[in-house]
């Protein structure tokens, strides 16, 4: 039968086709993408100026300091893409380079995954917990991008997994974490709040308060809490004290209050959605998890007595409930969540194969219905796909009826094993057709959104790019644009801003939106600033704003 080859998989065969898919999903098409706005391209252009200044303490996007997250994640990304600069001996840093820690962190939570999902219930099911996540369009998103996520997920799970055999080291019959490795683990966490602030320390603590709550014994001495929190301290409190020290502490603090204080009592940058949007949005984001939504709750909730269940409930429920209950809402800030819910899941369908009267008390024919409707997800994925191709790509090409036909098919595959109980057949054509589609998605769709790469259209129109030349942006001046044209931009406000510039600066290029050409024209010719050329308009669409745009590209003699 089918889920014989994935009970009996071999330990050896787990890490080649964990190691082959991470290779596949996150690392193949890690340079395809071009520079995302606006946040990837904030922090690798930040990243860019602490390795052109050596300051590896005072973040800075062009003049303005940039605080809003600690510094961690710049480490990491000025670490790697020194190290790939030096290595393939390149005069600077690839994209790719600075998207290297997010594959990373991406790959290190599959195997923690795994671990996890073994130590709690068994190989079979990390096996499947691991592969569930591994195509989740959350997660294969978030390795591509320059960000703060897929490092953090890493982080959180390697102390979750610590945190887990130190609690059930002894019903599992293990050997006890050793001190050592219980120190590693709060060294770790330090290091996530320097990532991305207190988010694993709080998931953490839910975890334990209400694990506690649950009547479950804890012997908190065998965290190490004293020598852990002084670990702590040592590690992220000198940071603060850096920056306290320098001339951005009103920054500083105001990017505390903002970007972590007023996010829990309000709507920050447009951000906001009401209660059970992180619930509904998962259906798509995290499709082939909630695919099972309805038989792993009913399971959970049968199974809630046993301890790896409510372990796992703990880390959970309480975070995700307090993530729909916060005004802001991002839909990376559940990343973290998943790995809980897809072991959770992958016990589910593993104790379905022995049996599958945990659905009993429920009307047989209600199940199934209720069942099948998480599917609609994998149409909507092929439908929005169509949808964004038609807009702005080239329309129904091969490839986007291809991908589109794989997520179709996946789906009505899927709401008919679903139907019948069969879950690990339903596990097998959901798992493998999303990371198809996603990866092929990846790879080929890109060159046919030519309408929203408007950043790339402009950087690549201009000639004689080099670090010394110097631009200035009016009107479009997104952080994708900046990164690719250098440090050395200039953003300016208004058309008087910009002729200042340009009369005291070695301005080589205005890069301006058509609606200030006309008025920057007049200015230049009273100035008597001369054109050396003005290019044709290059027509996009601005999706940081939501709308169509005309850039115009001047040479200066």
């Amino acid at each position: 039968m089918t889920y014989l080859n994935i009970l009996d998989y071999k330990y050896f065969n787990i890490k080649i086709l964990l190691g082959s898919l991470c290779l596949i999903c996150f690392f193949i098409s890690l340079n395809i993408l071009p520079p995302l706005d606006r946040d990837e391209s904030r922090y690798i252009q930040s990243t860019v100026q602490m390795l052109e200044s050596n300051d590896f303490v005072n973040i800075n996007f062009l003049d303005t300091p940039r605080l809003k997250k600690p510094p961690g994640i710049y480490w990491l990304q000025a670490m790697s893409a020194t190290f790939i600069k030096n290595i393939f001996f390149l005069d600077s840093p690839p994209l790719w380079s600075f998207r290297l820690p997010s594959a990373i962190g991406a790959s290190v939570s599959i195997w923690i995954t795994f671990l996890l999902g073994q130590l709690l219930f068994g190989r079979a099911q990390g096996f499947i917990a691991s592969l569930l996540l591994i195509s989740s369009p959350l997660l294969i998103i978030e390795s591509h991008v320059a960000k703060t996520d897929s490092a953090l997920l890493a982080s959180f799970l390697f102390v979750l997994y610590i945190l887990a055999k130190i609690i059930f080291y002894i019903e599992k019959n293990i050997k006890k974490p050793s001190d050592i490795t219980i120190l590693a683990a709060w060294v770790v966490l330090s290091f996530s709040f320097l990532i991305k602030g207190p988010i694993a320390l709080f998931i953490l603590f839910l975890l334990i308060l209400f694990f506690r709550f649950s009547r479950e014994p804890i012997n908190y001495k065998n965290f190490k809490p004293v020598i852990g929190i002084v670990i702590f301290i040592i590690i992220v409190f000198p940071w603060f004290m850096f920056v306290q020290s320098g001339n951005n502490t009103d920054v500083f603090l105001n990017s505390i209050k903002k970007d972590m204080l007023l996010k829990l009592i309000s709507a920050q940058e447009s951000h906001g959605a009401p209660p059970g949007s992180y619930l509904l949005s998962s259906f798509l984001t995290a499709w082939p998890i909630t695919l099972f939504m309805f038989p792993t709750v009913i399971w959970a909730f049968n199974n809630k007595k046993n301890k790896p269940v409510k372990f796992l409930l703990c880390s959970l429920l309480p975070s995700w409930l307090f993530f729909e209950i916060m005004p802001t809402k991002l839909l990376h800030y559940i990343l973290p969540l998943l790995p809980s819910l897809a072991i959770l899941t992958a016990a589910m369908i593993v104790s379905s194969i022995k049996d599958k009267n945990f659905i009993a008390s429920f009307d047989k024919h209600i199940f199934r219905l209720v069942s099948i409707l998480p599917f609609i997800g994998g149409l909507l994925i092929a439908f929005g796909i169509i949808y964004l191709a038609n807009i702005y790509g080239e329309g129904l090409t091969f490839s986007i009826i291809i991908i589109a036909s794989i997520y179709t098919l996946g789906s009505f595959l899927s709401a008919y094993y679903i139907y019948t109980q069969s879950f690990i057949n339903t596990l097998i054509v959901v798992v493998f057709s999303n990371i198809i589609a996603l990866n092929l998605l990846i790879l080929m769709v890109p060159n046919q959104l030519q309408k929203i790469w408007v950043s790339e259209r402009v950087y690549l129109e201009i000639e004689e790019k080099t670090v010394l030349n110097e631009y200035v942006l009016l009107g479009y001046s997104e952080p994708s644009l900046i990164y690719r044209l250098g440090s050395k931009t200039k953003i300016a406000g208004n058309s008087e801003e910009a002729i200042s510039l340009v009369l005291n600066s070695n301005i080589q290029s205005i890069i301006i939106e058509n609606s200030y050409l006309k008025e920057f024209k007049d200015l230049s010719d009273k100035k008597g600033i001369v054109f050396r050329s003005i290019s044709k308009p290059i027509v996009g669409f601005n999706y940081s704003k939501g709308e169509n745009v005309e850039i115009i590209i001047i040479k200066l003699n």
